[in-house]
């Protein structure tokens, strides 16, 4: 199911087993709400479902159901307005992804696929 947010994103390269990615952060972006007021960051949720699983899920549309996540972390925090780089590397059992921001890793992990 779409997450409803409205990331910008731009495929820049693709194939069977790799995407690159370019995604504009809206500074009005709803997940801002509560999040931190004052100090807003794109929560994970959002990093995983609705910006790497929603690009995976346009490049290859033939993906199985999401069954799980595997070791996720955050070392950035990406904020309004910003622009990030997402590489995608899909595998039998999983996508896994990678966000930049100014070469800086923010965020990584794998998105596991029902067989």
């Amino acid at each position: 199911m779409p997450f409803e947010a409205e990331f910008q994103t731009t495929v820049q390269s693709q194939n069977e087993t790799e995407a690159l990615c370019t995604v504009k952060v809206p500074a009005d972006l709803k997940f801002f709400d509560g999040h931190f007021p004052g100090d807003p960051i794109v929560p994970g949720v959002a990093q995983v479902v609705a910006i790497a699983e929603e690009a995976a899920r346009n490049v290859w549309p033939n993906l199985p159901e999401t069954r799980g996540l595997r070791r996720v972390k955050f070392t950035l925090a990406i904020r309004p307005s910003d622009e990030v780089v997402l590489r995608l590397e899909r595998k039998a059992d999983r996508v896994a992804f990678r966000m930049f921001k100014n070469e800086e890793l923010c965020s990584r992990g794998s998105i596991l696929l029902a067989e």
